[in-house]
């Protein structure tokens, strides 16, 4: 969970920058490069039910899609208490980090992609104050579909009530993705996406 909040951090940081960046250079480039991060939270399968929350960060050229995903899917076998304080817990908590590779095809205002790539994989059994610790190398999959806007406009804060600024290529996105991870831990899963950043090239000036 950690190494995940630290790389949304990063993320945060870098569409600020380049933001900043587009905003310099708006009366020289009339063209924005296609780069987005999604964060997904969404139910999985390991052979038990269990839960994935995950980050993703997209560039792509032409209909060429590059992605760097993290996450963490965890299955909670069971919990002892004490009142209403956990004292032991058996649980599994597999964590990937994986480059994938695929294509993305953009209609107005969505796009549809398909992926496939290379992961490496931590695994983690907790039984009590048992901790058993194992890697191993996967092969992650993804097919998903996201919907945005489909003309620039003013960016809105507060939860998208407030406009603020000019008319702009930055947004957000909001969609659903099919995952997968095939290795030694295999799991599938169906999440719910929210992202953030330029999901097309808009040529229109206003």
């Amino acid at each position: 969970m950690k190494n995940i909040i630290l790389f949304a951090t990063f993320l945060l940081i870098t569409f600020s920058s380049i933001s900043a960046q587009e905003k310099q250079d708006s009366l020289k480039v009339k063209e924005n490069s296609i780069i987005f991060g999604d964060m997904f939270f969404g139910y999985s399968n390991t052979g038990k039910s269990a839960g994935t929350i995950g980050l993703n960060i997209n560039y792509q050229s032409k209909n060429n899609l590059f992605t760097f995903r993290t996450s963490q899917t965890t299955s909670i076998d069971k919990i002892e208490w004490i009142y209403i304080f956990p004292v032991t817990t058996k649980s599994n908590t597999t964590s990937e980090y994986a480059a994938l590779y695929g294509k993305r095809y953009i209609e107005d205002g969505v796009a549809y992609h398909f992926s496939g790539g290379i992961s490496y994989n931590t695994n983690e059994d907790v039984n009590g104050e048992v901790n058993i610790r194992d890697s191993f190398i996967g092969f992650p999959l993804e097919i998903g579909v996201n919907w945005f806007k489909s003309k620039k406009k003013r960016f809105k804060v507060f939860y998208g009530l407030i406009p603020v600024g000019k008319p702009t290529s930055f947004g957000r996105s909001i969609g659903f993705k099919l995952y997968a991870n095939i290795a030694k831990r295999s799991y599938v899963g169906l999440g719910l996406t929210f992202g953030l950043g330029w999901h097309k090239i808009y040529t229109d000036e206003k």
